[in-house]
């Protein structure tokens, strides 16, 4: 199975907190499943700890991705800009839109493990929670 990651679930599960699901934390754990961060998701955690926010560095973000073998960062390119909803905020519609992406080019249901109200109520993917 293939998962796309949202921001605090991705900060979440790498920093084991409480708070992400256990279900999500089942699918995020889980070797066997693609795990896609979509590159906004590595932006905003650069963000967040720069402005104090979170606890987890983008550094420490970035070599958990580089040293897993089932974890792929998806770029923001033209075939995600094209393919993202405009009817949600732009970082969520990135997030979806890298979703739908590689549902179109893997050929298979891709899920979004998010809390996103916004994201939850647009029905636009299926989402893990």
């Amino acid at each position: 199975m293939q998962i796309v990651t949202d921001t605090h679930p991705w900060v979440w599960f790498l920093t084991a907190n409480p708070r992400l699901s256990s279900k999500a934390r089942e699918s995020l754990a889980d070797p066997s499943n693609l795990i896609i961060v979509p590159s906004i998701v590595l932006m905003e955690i650069r963000y967040l700890y720069q402005h104090k926010r979170i606890p987890l560095s983008f550094e420490v973000t970035l070599q958990q991705v580089e040293t897993c073998s089932n974890i792929l960062i998806a770029p923001l390119d033209i075939s995600v800009v094209t393919i993202s909803p405009i009817s949600l905020d732009i970082h969520d519609a990135i997030i979806v839109g890298t979703a739908l992406q590689a549902a179109e080019e893997f050929g298979q249901t891709t899920s979004l493990v998010t809390i996103d109200g916004a994201i939850t109520d647009s029905r636009l993917v299926p989402i893990i929670w």
